[in-house]
């Protein structure tokens, strides 16, 4: 009798679904997106850079105005501090400071890849053809203008133009797709600037040039052409812009989605313990949040008044003309 109930539960074995694995931290740390239609799995892109580990230093940067750029006319007024709330004292209610009150704090890093280029319209093109994905679409007028996809069928134009118009969730769908993910602000960071021992404020170096990136300019519209480029240059246009590590493009042309939430504590941060000099390891902001971080200004952005302006945020829902990515991967 033992035996025929054993093999009744070996025939029936055989007809369930093989376990789903469990993912490792490191491809579960920085959250995956929903699954898109395709079961397809897609390699790793070949045009890939290799970023070593190292460190970097985290947090809002405030860097002087470029000579000359800041604007005539009276000072801004100058901002409230924020209040800390004392016991048993009212205060006004919390409101999120985008991150802007964090203290800096050292992050170490470790090895990845990245896209050497910001993910262009004829690679997004393959993923909507694959998956049936939505198109790039804003139903506002200004969206009229060039900016909207009627449809992924036949030849796309600009295709070497990196691809606008996307929420962060449809960046991370794309990233997904191609077997990889959204890189943290750290590695983002990194790749574009460098370790911070080397003291980069810009991919190129330590003063900023205009002629090394697709920019805008103060004055509205903001569109500023002097550059060769009105909106949107074609990836790698701008060799003399080029990150230590051989990235293109990181300043300038779109801003760049990361993986990370943009919050006001680093206590929310998670990460993998720590390094050297007491850095916290692999740091993510994993959200919910109300904003996203997003790096490296775009060509609507001008870096003159506010270089460090570029490490900025943007509500995750919200597709803009400006705004792009690149999807990094674990080396």
């Amino acid at each position: 009798m033992r035996i025929f109930i054993a093999l009744m539960l070996v025939a029936c074995g055989s007809h369930e679904e093989a376990p789903t694995p469990v993912p490792s931290p490191a491809a579960s740390s920085v959250g995956k997106a929903p699954a898109v239609a395709s079961t397809k799995v897609h390699p790793l892109a070949r045009d890939v850079v290799q970023i070593p580990s190292g460190q970097v230093e985290m947090g809002p940067r405030h860097l002087p105005p470029v000579s000359g750029a800041v604007p005539s006319g009276p000072a801004p007024a100058a901002k409230a501090p924020m209040q800390v709330p004392q016991p048993g004292v009212e205060t006004a209610p919390w409101i999120s400071m985008g991150g802007h009150g964090l203290p800096k704090r050292k992050v170490t890093v470790d090895a990845f890849v990245i896209d050497r280029t910001e993910v262009t319209r004829g690679a997004y093109r393959k993923f909507l053809q694959d998956t049936g994905y939505r198109l790039p679409h804003v139903a506002e007028p200004w969206a009229d203008d060039g900016w909207n996809w009627d449809t992924a069928d036949g030849a796309v134009d600009r295709p070497e133009h990196p691809v606008v118009l996307l929420s962060y969730y449809d960046a991370r769908a794309y990233c997904r797709w191609r077997s990889m993910r959204l890189p943290t602000e750290a590695e983002w960071q990194i790749a574009a600037l460098g370790p911070s021992y080397e003291g980069r404020l810009y991919p190129w170096g330590g003063r900023y040039d205009a002629a090394a990136l697709n920019h805008g300019r103060l004055q509205e519209p903001n569109f500023d052409g002097s550059d060769g480029h009105e909106r949107t240059a074609p990836v790698g246009s701008f060799p003399s812009g080029r990150s230590p590590y051989g990235l293109e493009d990181s300043f300038g042309n779109v801003w760049e989605f990361t993986s990370d939430f943009r919050m006001d504590d680093w206590r929310w941060v998670a990460h993998d313990g720590y390094g050297q000099e007491s850095s916290i390891r692999n740091a993510r902001m994993l959200g919910p949040g109300l904003r996203v971080a997003v790096r490296g200004g775009s060509f609507y952005f001008d870096f003159r008044p506010n270089p460090g302006g570029e490490w900025a945020a943007f509500s995750p829902e919200v597709r803009r003309k400006s705004a792009g990515f690149r999807c990094a991967a674990d080396a």
